[in-house]
């Protein structure tokens, strides 16, 4: 049998006790070897040095002693190499516990091949090199001669412990069928006899060795240690071992099934790709981690990357096996893990049957059994990789009895990490948890975070939602009335978890015979849709889901005693909860926070209104004024069409002004001041105000191009086009400073928040004009260019050319002049920006226009005389207006040009007029 060394103290012991037990492994050895100790050069925990002088040749050696138990780099090599030079010492030997990690033993095997000389200047001494030294001389008892009882399994090594309490040998007993140790014998190891004091055998096992949470067996004396290994515990645990598994249908909170998964191409490309590196030898990287808040979707992604390995083309390629770590009842779930990955893999004809059973002496090197040394070769040869994913980490942070698990599963990622081979351990990741500092599975995470690949799932794009609500058409049998799909990417910002509850809310609407319009405008608050998850329980299914939430993974047979099979049952066919092997768990760890606390996830708004400024301030008063009103109605009041309002009245249900139902539009708040608090919050939690906070604090004070910047970072991922994004710009700064959220002060940007509460008020919001105003004599409309060329000037702007150099040099000057002069630009750095431009912006030019002094003058005449002025005349009263000094044919070409403006919107406003009388 191999032998292992483990070299451990009590937690109670400084790391000094620990060196010094290494100091002496070492000093014994040596001298065994003919070498004396003439200097302790380092002595830590860990690591021992030692000057050691030949009694003989007087040949001096540096010696470094390790003891680790996970594999070493060849850098320890390297370095060892180089103090030897350094010191000027002939050689340099190296003692270990643990073993050489694969490109340390390729080094090794090169440097065995340099002549007699150098190669002399390194030596190695595996833990099984110097226990053989130490039997050589009888300072250990050789453990082959112990006669152990035949009637047991034993594990293909034995331990060598060196403890402050002594040296033993331990002997672990193995689980048959589970491949795994339960028990184990412990042998005094320099006497070889059976260890009888409890007292002793107590202390040893609770040392975090390799032995420890094994039952200690040893009936001849009546000493008998119990623990949770026992075999009708690690028998309960296998039965344990889920896979992570979706849903049944598509309306099912688990996870999705492989063929409603939507998006994440990309990431899945570089998935595949980073494992490809793994076959390629093109990194060492051996840990992967798939991250994300709750409910982004990370187990859908795991099922879908385990169903893309079973395609026809790779399924002879890569094995991803994916558990949930949620059925864990004790610290070896690990263990147990890792088996049932390489046993499934053999199963699915994936790999060969080796010729021995898979066995797991250890976390610690927990591939050294000849089983897996044989599969990992297969895998080598035959360019394959299997991966264990473990699932699911953020449900059993509360269960103090798992906290060594995070140990063991931190033993385990170095192990595979340092070996290099065709075998990956991923995690899925909450990264949206508190996980304490002190607690180990935060030490598990920040350990290994130089180590693992890490691939982050973002928000669904809006192409994605798109997809995912066409797979949503197919299962209810009918096409989703396009504004009922508007309304649901709105609400839900492109948040996975929150797609698939609103969506699904939808499917059981539909299913109870209500029509999609009626479910249109009812602003579909998720908390609400929560509140009637749990006010359809009787009191018993209540107590048992809050016991369920509060103790989550918890025993299936604990809710049956405390709660009855029918309560529990009720819950499940409810699909409230989910049993998961003898566990059972929420059905989604986002309602199991709101069962515990009564929130719901803080969601950052997303959404980007469509209405500008001006129209949903003018639409909320009318909406004030008539608490219920129909689209028409508002399109006419206020001289809009039927689109534009249609695009104003979204937003406000969005918001929460606002309830639809077909063409009635309902105010949803009970005066004017709660409907101005609701946009209000709706504005200070939007995305872009908290990313400005985030990025720059609370009291930031930025300039106009990095506020474009941050809009340009948030969405980058997006398929917006350019000029959409650049419309988002000009549109999100209107509305945060016409709510005075922010304060425009040149071109810099200022919270106004900062420190307190204020914003506009009720009267402020409703009697502001809501644009940047222009002074008429400063620049007074004069129609220096038609309407043909400012319609030419905003195509442009729209379409992201908006230079205001490029935009003169295509002849737009005056363009830009008309342009300012009705309050339809700004200039923005070295842009110009459109300001508050809806969709029907001729309509509006043309209000705007009917609006200006010039025209009004014109209309005043003409409302005096009967006719409209000519032309010279209107230059006349211009010029007065102005106090001027014109030619006669300036003030002609003036008012012909001011003449042609009044035609073209008068013209404009006819036509929306008689597009509502159509539409009525």
């Amino acid at each position: 049998m191999p032998n292992t060394l483990e070299v451990i103290v009590s937690e109670k012991s400084s790391t000094t006790v620990k060196g010094r037990l290494l100091e002496k492994l070492g000093s014994e050895v040596l001298n065994i070897l003919q070498y004396d100790v003439v200097e302790e050069i380092r002595i830590t925990g860990m690591e021992v040095d030692l000057l050691a002088k030949h009694r003989m040749t007087r040949e001096e050696i540096l010696v470094e002693c390790k003891a680790h138990s996970n594999t070493l780099s060849a850098d320890v090599l390297t370095k060892l190499l180089g103090n030897v030079f350094v010191k000027g010492v002939s050689s340099g030997w190296l003692f270990t516990s643990g073993p050489l990690g694969k490109d340390a033993k390729g080094l090794y095997e090169e440097w065995k091949k340099k002549s007699d000389d150098e190669r002399r200047k390194l030596s190695i001494y595996n833990a099984e090199d110097l226990i053989k030294v130490l039997i050589s001389s009888g300072k250990l008892h050789n453990p082959n001669k112990i006669k152990l009882e035949n009637d047991r399994t034993y594990s293909e090594e034995q331990s060598l412990l060196i403890t402050e309490y002594g040296r033993f040998w331990a002997f672990k007993v193995m689980h048959v069928s589970a491949g795994v140790p339960y028990a184990v014998l412990l042998y005094d190891a320099e006497t070889g006899c059976l260890i009888r004091d409890t007292n002793t055998i107590a202390s040893v096992m609770q040392l975090q060795s390799t032995i420890f949470g094994l039952e200690v067996l040893n009936k001849k004396y009546d000493v008998v240690i119990s623990s949770k290994s026992s075999l009708q515990e690690i028998d309960k645990e296998i039965l344990n071992i889920s896979t992570v598994s979706g849903g049944d249908q598509w309306a099912d909170y688990r996870p999705s099934r492989p063929k409603d998964f939507v998006g994440r191409e990309e990431l899945l490309k570089d998935t595949f790709s980073f494992i490809d590196s793994v076959i390629d030898g093109a990194t060492n990287t051996r840990l992967i981690a798939i991250k994300s808040p709750s409910g982004w979707g990370k187990s859908s992604y795991l099922l879908k990357l385990v169903s893309k390995s079973k395609s026809k083309f790779l399924k002879n390629k890569y094995y991803i096996h994916a558990v949930d770590v949620r059925t864990a009842i004790s610290e070896r779930y690990s263990e147990f893990a890792l088996l049932s990955a390489f046993k499934a893999a053999v199963k699915d004809g994936f790999l060969e049957n080796p010729s021995e059973d898979f066995m797991i002496s250890s976390t610690i090197n927990p591939l050294n059994g000849e089983a897996f040394k044989q599969t990992l070769k297969q895998l080598n040869e035959k360019e394959k990789v299997l991966i264990l994913f473990f699932d699911q980490f953020e449900e059993i942070f509360s269960k103090t009895e798992l906290s060594e698990l995070f140990n063991r599963i931190r033993e385990m990622a170095l192990a595979i990490d340092s070996a290099k081979e065709n075998i990956l351990l991923g995690f899925a990741w909450k990264t949206d948890g508190t996980t304490p500092t002190e607690h180990p599975a935060y030490f598990m995470w920040q350990s290994l975070s130089d180590r693992r690949k890490e691939f982050s799932l973002s928000i669904f794009s809006n192409k994605e939602m798109q997809k995912a609500l066409s797979i949503f058409s197919k299962e209810i049998g009918e096409k989703i009335n396009p504004n009922l799909k508007k309304y649901l990417i709105d609400h839900c910002q492109g948040y996975p978890w929150l797609l698939k509850k609103l969506c699904i809310h939808v499917f059981s609407m539909i299913k109870q015979g209500i029509d999609q319009s009626e479910i249109i405008g009812n602003g579909l608050d998720i908390e609400k849709l929560f509140e009637k998850d749990l006010s359809e329980l009787s009191t018993s299914e209540l107590a048992c889901i809050r016991k369920i939430a509060s103790e989550s993974p918890i025993d299936v047979f604990k809710i049956d005693q405390d709660f009855g099979a029918e309560t529990m049952h009720s819950l499940i066919n409810k699909r409230l909860i989910i049993r998961k092997g003898h566990k059972l768990i929420v059905y989604w760890d986002i309602f199991k926070d709101y069962v515990l606390n009564g929130a719901v996830p803080k969601i950052s708004m997303t959404y980007m209104p469509q209405a500008n400024f001006n129209r949903y301030k003018d639409v909320l008063e009318l909406l004030i004024a008539n608490p219920k009103i129909k689209i028409q109605e508002i399109a006419a009041s206020l001289s809009i069409g039927i689109k534009a309002t249609d695009n104003i009245v979204r937003d406000m249900v969005v918001i929460g002004n606002a309830s639809r139902f077909n063409d009635e539009v309902k105010f949803l708040q009970e005066n004017d001041s709660e409907a101005i608090s609701k946009l209000l919050s709706f504005f200070k939690n939007h995305i872009i105000y908290k990313s400005l906070i985030d990025m720059y604090g609370e009291e930031f004070s930025i300039d106009t191009l990095i506020f474009d910047k941050v809009i340009d970072e948030f969405y980058k991922e997006t398929d917006l086009s350019p000029k959409t994004i650049s419309s988002y710009k000009a549109k999100i700064l209107n509305w945060f400073i016409n709510l005075r959220i922010v304060n425009s002060e040149g071109s810099l940007l200022k919270n106004n928040l900062v420190g307190q509460s204020k914003s506009i008020s009720v009267s402020q919001l409703l009697n502001s004009q809501g644009k940047i105003r222009v002074n008429a004599r400063v620049h007074p409309f004069l129609a220096s260019a038609p309407a043909e060329r400012v319609n030419e000037l905003i195509g442009f702007i729209r379409n992201g050319q908006n230079k205001e150099t490029l935009l003169v040099s295509k002849g737009l000057r005056n363009a830009i002049t008309v342009a300012k002069s009705l309050g339809l630009i700004y200039k923005h750095g070295d842009n110009l920006v459109l300001n508050n431009i809806v969709d029907d912006y001729k309509t509006d030019i043309a209000i705007r226009v009917k609006e200006t002094e010039t025209i009004l003058l014109i209309e005043s005449y003409k409302k005096e005389y009967g006719v409209l002025p000519d032309a010279k005349t209107v230059g006349d009263i211009v010029s007065k207006l102005l106090n001027k000094v014109w030619k006669d044919n300036s003030k002609t070409r003036t008012g012909l040009a001011l003449l042609k403006w009044l035609r073209w919107a008068d013209n404009q406003i006819k036509k929306d007029v008689k597009q509502l009388e159509l539409l009525k």
